[in-house]
């Protein structure tokens, strides 16, 4: 009873109204900002720039007022005309630049499939002309290989196409494209997601296990890209996978820079085909009972480049934030709470607690519980105002529906924000260590401002030890606590931890028994400082 009653004491002493006011005030900022550069992030709006945004007016001009102009500056002229009219569409139809965006794969599709009829169709009209004929009977200009930098130039797309109408296989191969054209060209006038999926279905150009989440897209009739049912489409399609399968070619492309061991690379690929598999059917259930799921992550190579984000924004996803409040929450506390030991020592007040019948381990003991609940209050304060600020924003109806996991072998419901708690409850646990630091310096040094400073750093540096350990190949750094101070990099499978993945093994589990090891000693040796201070005073 005298540890609560000490408890309540340290709370009447360090709130008041004014003060309380404040700290709601800038979590409320914080919260805002939050949302609205999540947001940023997610593809509701479209890219304001066109799918071919760079167009060389002034090489357009020019081919466009030459008279007497060769057959590669008509193929030029041809090719930068598709380039206009497809900037026009797009900008008309608002089209984006974004792999998400259907539309645009089919535009660059049906761009490339016009030029490559009208190489075939020069070469069938012209073939007696004297360049055409020189570069057919001359295989000095045929490319080596597809990939061969010649291929890129006009001889060397001509020299390409000689062999096909030898063979007279040009014409089939224009009615050919000139048929995906004209089906591309219907769809992108239906402008409808679900009669695009249909077409990929019907054409077998779908995996097997990709037909039965398209066809609950098609049954559902979804017209709209952006509409969450789409995107978990292709984030059931575009999961992340690794591009490097057997050691010699790991070691040729990846050893020289600096990347991690090939045994490092295994590890991260056996947990990506396990993630994928959990991911893959909490979609499939997501889709199958109408539920919004809220994964999210980014599709990356194991180079560490960012690939395509396929996301959508919902409440959950913006709630799910939640675990970056830790931010502004330990800032907070270094601003308010660096001085609860050398504040009473700065004040005097030291030695009236000192001479209360109440033993001197209690009176500690209360000062750090009443940090952790000091902690507590500022993060549920945040998790209250990011809800109804999302809910606002995005609809309050996806924050009381199930949270869908996957535990046993199946996919559950279960409660959304019980779950959130319970994540919450295991991220504070690197909370607690970052607070039985500051403990620990604001016993030890006995100065304020020195504590806020130095807290005030550590409250703030995870992303960019996150970077640190990555590209400095630091990896001890996943054995000790500052890389779990926030948590929202784990659970939202950001890109620095995926990164830090590749080279070690880094998890919760092991931030947690990190965490307990540095509560447990730091309190111990504050205690002790403090048992002997207290004597001395």
């Amino acid at each position: 009873m005298k540890i609560f009653n000490l408890i309540r004491s340290e709370f009447v002493k360090n709130y008041s109204l004014k003060k309380f006011l404040i700290i709601i005030l800038v979590i409320t900022l914080f919260c805002v900002g939050l949302v609205e550069f999540t947001n940023m992030f997610y593809p509701q709006k479209s890219d304001d720039n066109p799918v071919f945004s760079f167009f060389d007016e002034h090489r357009y001009k020019e081919l466009n007022t030459k008279n007497n102009r060769d057959l590669e500056e008509e193929y030029e002229l041809y090719a930068m005309n598709i380039i206009k009219e497809i900037n026009e569409y797009t900008e008309k139809n608002n089209i984006s630049y974004a792999e998400y965006d259907w539309r645009y794969r089919l535009l660059v599709d049906i761009r490339f499939d016009l030029e490559e009829n009208y190489l075939d169709k020069l070469i069938r009209d012209n073939i007696d002309d004297s360049f055409i004929k020189n570069i057919c009977s001359d295989d000095s200009y045929k490319p080596t290989e597809y990939g061969d930098g010649y291929a890129s130039s006009f001889p060397g797309k001509i020299a390409m196409r000689c062999d096909y109408y030898k063979d007279n296989t040009l014409d089939s191969r224009i009615a050919e494209r000139e048929k995906t054209i004209n089906i591309y060209s219907q769809l992108l006038k239906e402008n409808k997601y679900y009669l695009y999926l249909q077409y990929l279905v019907d054409e077998g150009r779908l995996w097997p296990d990709e037909v039965e989440v398209a066809q609950l897209i098609i049954d559902k009739k979804i017209e709209d890209v952006t509409d969450w049912h789409a995107l978990s489409f292709l984030q059931y399609s575009n999961l992340p996978i690794g591009d490097i399968t057997d050691e010699e070619s790991y070691n040729e492309l990846y050893t020289d820079y600096g990347y991690a061991s090939y045994e490092d690379y295994v590890r991260y690929q056996k947990t990506l085909q396990r993630d994928e598999e959990k991911d893959k059917k909490i979609i499939l259930y997501s889709l199958k009972n109408d539920i919004k799921h809220d994964l999210v992550y980014d599709k990356t190579t194991y180079s560490g480049m960012t690939d395509y984000s396929f996301q959508f924004v919902s409440s959950k996803t913006i709630v799910n934030q939640s675990f970056h409040l830790t931010i502004i929450v330990l800032l907070l506390v270094c601003i308010t709470s660096s001085g609860i030991v050398s504040g009473e020592h700065n004040k005097g007040t030291i030695k009236n607690i000192i001479t209360t019948p109440v033993k001197r381990y209690k009176i500690l003991l209360s000062k750090f519980i009443y940090l952790i609940l000091h902690t507590y209050i500022l993060w549920l304060i945040g998790v209250v105002i990011l809800s109804l600020y999302a809910g606002i924003r995005f609809g309050f109806n996806d924050l009381i529906t199930p949270k869908l996991i996957y535990s046993g072998g199946k996919v559950i419901e279960v409660n959304y924000y019980l779950y959130l708690l319970k994540d919450l409850f295991l991220a504070s646990i690197p909370i607690i260590a970052f607070l039985s630091i500051l403990f620990f310096l604001s016993t030890v040094t006995l100065n304020t401002a020195l504590t806020t400073s130095i807290m005030s750093v550590l409250a703030i540096i995870p992303s960019i030890l996150y970077f640190i350990c990555f590209y400095l190949k630091l990896k001890f750094l996943v054995y000790t606590p500052f890389l779990y101070f926030d948590c929202g990099f784990i659970f939202n499978k950001m890109e620095y931890f995926t990164n830090i993945l590749k080279q070690v093994d880094m998890n919760l589990n092991l931030g947690i028994v990190v965490s307990l090891i540095t509560i447990i000693v730091l309190y111990g040796i504050t205690n002790v400082i403090y048992l002997k201070r207290d004597i001395k005073n």
